[in-house]
């Protein structure tokens, strides 16, 4: 049975997919440009662009829902907030 970590959020989820699917979509590389090195590697930040820009998103969206923030600028509370150099485990 699903708990909330895995429920929560899942329409956030779904959206960050589709997100994906359209950075796939937008790709004009061509098939044997995508077979090199650089190709990888500038997929690579594409994507964690991505997540940056919508994990930024969802904190500034939870930010207003928080009552010690409420009234408050999410700009200026994420300012403070660090970045997660590392996770949780999944389970």
């Amino acid at each position: 049975m699903p708990n909330e970590r895995e429920t929560k959020f899942a329409e956030f989820a779904r959206l960050l997919y589709d997100d994906f699917l359209q950075l796939a979509r937008d790709d004009e590389t061509s098939i044997n440009d995508m077979l090199t090195p650089d190709y990888t590697e500038q997929w690579r930040i594409k994507v964690e662009q991505l997540i940056a820009k919508r994990t930024y998103d969802l904190v500034a969206h939870a930010l207003t829902y928080v009552p010690r923030y409420a009234g408050i600028d999410p700009e200026i509370v994420l300012e403070t907030i660090p970045d997660l150099t590392a996770l949780p485990p999944l389970d």
